[in-house]
């Protein structure tokens, strides 16, 4: 109750949004969640983004919203966005964690939060129960053997050395590939 609601002005992608702070736009970057790109300046719109964005506007579009920062994450990221934990008001549905329970989006491990493990825990249930964008990657991609080659040592000298068999996933447009290690797979 002490804290400030901001009203949410739009949704950009499913995990950034921008808010009205004393009557200017701000960009808030949700923390300790990611969500398939929809608006990267360099990237194409990526399997199951524009899933992900509706889900955020349908939770937050004409909404208020409080704000609560992470210490271990500082109050900006690289593109000066401000990082958060966004609460819907009034209800104070907890929007980054209900993203990644919900399978639109998937814990952002890259940088220690303060929620990291159960984010990761909600990833998992999510995976579990073939939620969002879970049940969609199980569906829609194809297993696919590939042969690669190992890699070539700097001098560039041959390297006498089995060649490796390695699983990757295909989308159904053939055009992405993922191996099993991958946090979109």
């Amino acid at each position: 109750s002490q804290l400030t609601t901001y009203p949410v002005i739009r949704i950009i992608d499913g995990d950034t949004i921008v808010i009205e702070v004393n009557g200017n736009n701000t960009t808030v970057r949700l923390v300790g969640v990611d969500t398939p790109e929809t608006v990267h300046p360099t990237k194409s719109v990526e399997h199951y983004g524009k899933e992900a964005s509706r889900f955020t506007k349908n939770l937050l579009k004409g909404e208020k919203i409080y704000l609560v920062d992470d210490q271990q994450q500082g109050k900006t990221d690289r593109f000066g966005r401000t990082l958060a934990y966004v609460y819907r008001a009034p209800d104070g549905l907890f929007i980054n964690a209900e993203i990644i329970r919900q399978g639109y989006g998937h814990a952002y491990t890259g940088f220690p939060f303060k929620y990291m493990k159960e984010f990761k825990q909600l990833e998992r249930f999510a995976k579990q129960a073939r939620k969002g964008l879970w049940d969609s990657a199980s569906a829609a991609k194809k297993t696919v053997t590939k042969t690669v080659a190992p890699p070539v040592i700097k001098s560039e000298q041959k390297v006498q050395s089995e060649v490796a068999e390695v699983i990757v996933f295909v989308t159904r447009t053939g055009k992405e590939y993922h191996r099993s290690s991958c946090s979109y797979l």
